[in-house]
C-alpha cells in the first residue's frame, strides 16, 4: 500500500487480496490438483505450467479491480453496499485481505463477491515478513470451495517497513515465501509472488530479477507453474504510456520472460493516482479512468488486472486514519468522482 502519512511523489523514478457459483467462469480454470503430503511438497512429473488461458477469470472480465476495506472482516451491511457499488463501476477483481489462516471472517464477502461476478483475490494478511502460522491449507481448501483461486502471499517485501526495519533481502524473502507456496499448492491454490512497492528501499525490477534467480537457483522455480505476480503499479502524476508507471508491468513482464522464458500472469493488487499539488480531481479522473480503458480495450493477454487503492477506508470500518484520504468512498460522506466516473464508463462499455 502507499505510505498512509504522504501522498506519492508527482514522479516515479526510473532506476530507483463447494464449487464457485455460477457467475465465476469455470470453462477459464484447470482444476489445480493438491499435492499431497505436507513434508514431501514438490514438482510432479509431467505436469506443464499453466497456461495463460487456464487461470480463472471472471465472467465478462475487463480487468478492472479495486482493493476492498483495509479489513480483515466487513459486516453484512458493509458488504451488500459496497460490493453493490463495486458492481456499478464494473468491477471485476477485488483483493481482500484475511487474518492469516483466520477461517470464516470472509465467507460472507467472499460469497457475495463471487455470487456477483466479481474474481475474489485473497491476500494472506501477515506482519511483515513472518512465517505464516497455523493450517494454511485448511484455509486455501475452505476458500477455494467458494471461490477464490489466488492467494497473494506477503506484501512489498523491497520495504525497510515489511522488514521490521531491516535492509530489504531476497532471501529473506525466499525463505517464507517458498514454504507459504508450497503449502498453497498443496492445497489446490495459486500462490501470489512479488506485489512489490515501486518505491522500495530496493528497486522493484532488481528484487524480482534477483527472486526470481533466487528460485531457480533452489530448485523452486516450479512454484510458478501455478503462480502469478502481484503487482503494485502506482503511477503518481505519470501520464498513462509511461512505462515506469501504469505500464510497469511490461517491464515485470521483460524479466519473467528474461528469467522464466514465459510469462505468467500479472495481477494487480494496488495501484492509484491521488490529488495531490501536481494532480487535480480532474486529471486523477482522467488518468484513473484512462487506466480502466486500457484495460478493457487493449490490456497484454498477460496482464489480468488493474487495482485501484482502495474502495473506501472509514466508511466501511476501516480503523487507520492515514488511509482515508486515499478512499473513494469517505466518513463524512464524500464520494471521489473516481466513482461516477467509472459507473459511467461501466455502462457506456456494457
Amino acid at each position: 500500500m502507499p505510505p498512509p502519512d504522504t501522498p506519492l511523489p508527482a514522479q516515479l523514478t526510473g532506476s530507483t487480496g463447494a464449487s464457485a457459483p455460477a457467475p465465476i467462469d469455470a470453462t477459464r480454470a484447470t482444476q489445480v490438483g493438491a499435492v499431497k503430503g505436507r513434508s514431501n511438497v514438490g514438482p510432479i512429473a509431467g505436469r506443464k505450467p499453466m497456461a495463460l488461458e487456464e487461470y480463472p477469470r471472471p465472467v465478462a472480465d475487463n480487468g478492472w479491480g479495486m482493493h476492498w476495506i483495509p479489513t480483515v472482516s466487513s459486516t453484512p451491511e458493509v458488504v451488500d453496499r459496497f460490493v453493490r457499488e463495486a458492481q456499478e463501476m464494473g468491477i471485476k477483481w477485488m483483493v481482500i485481505l484475511n487474518e492469516g489462516t483466520q477461517i470464516g471472517a470472509n465467507d460472507y464477502l467472499v460469497s457475495k463477491l463471487v455470487q456477483s461476478g466479481i474474481m475474489p483475490v485473497m491476500r494472506v494478511y501477515t506482519p511483515g515478513l513472518a512465517p505464516i502460522m497455523g493450517d494454511l491449507e485448511a484455509l486455501v481448501r475452505h476458500y477455494k470451495q467458494l471461490g477464490v483461486s489466488y492467494f497473494q502471499l506477503y506484501n512489498e517485501p523491497n520495504l525497510r517497513l515489511e522488514n521490521d526495519g531491516a535492509d530489504p533481502d531476497v532471501n529473506r524473502y525466499l525463505d517464507v515465501w517458498i514454504a507459504a507456496a508450497k503449502r498453497v499448492v498443496a492445497a489446490g491454490g495459486l500462490p501470489g509472488f512479488g506485489a512489490l512497492s515501486p518505491q522500495g528501499e530496493v528497486d522493484d525490477r532488481s528484487f524480482l530479477t534477483q527472486a526470481l534467480r533466487g528460485l531457480k537457483e533452489r530448485g523452486e522455480e516450479w512454484l510458478l507453474d501455478r503462480g502469478w505476480l502481484s503487482m503494485h503499479n502506482y503511477a503518481g502524476n505519470l501520464p498513462l504510456d509511461n512505462p515506469d508507471g501504469f505500464l510497469r508491468f511490461r517491464q515485470y513482464a521483460d524479466i519473467l520472460q528474461r528469467e522464466l522464458g514465459r510469462i505468467i500472469p500479472i495481477v494487480g493488487t494496488e495501484a492509484g493516482t491521488y490529488v495531490n499539488e501536481q494532480v487535480d480531481e480532474a486529471k486523477q479522473v482522467d488518468l484513473i479512468s484512462g487506466a480502466y480503458r486500457y484495460m478493457a480495450t487493449q490490456a497484454e493477454p498477460y496482464t489480468f488486472a488493474y487495482t485501484y487503492w482502495i474502495l473506501a477506508n472509514q466508511a466501511g470500518g476501516g480503523h487507520d486514519d492515514a488511509f482515508e484520504w486515499q478512499a473513494l468512498f469517505q466518513r463524512n460522506g464524500w464520494v471521489s468522482p473516481v466513482v461516477d466516473a467509472l459507473k459511467r464508463l461501466a455502462t457506456a462499455m456494457r
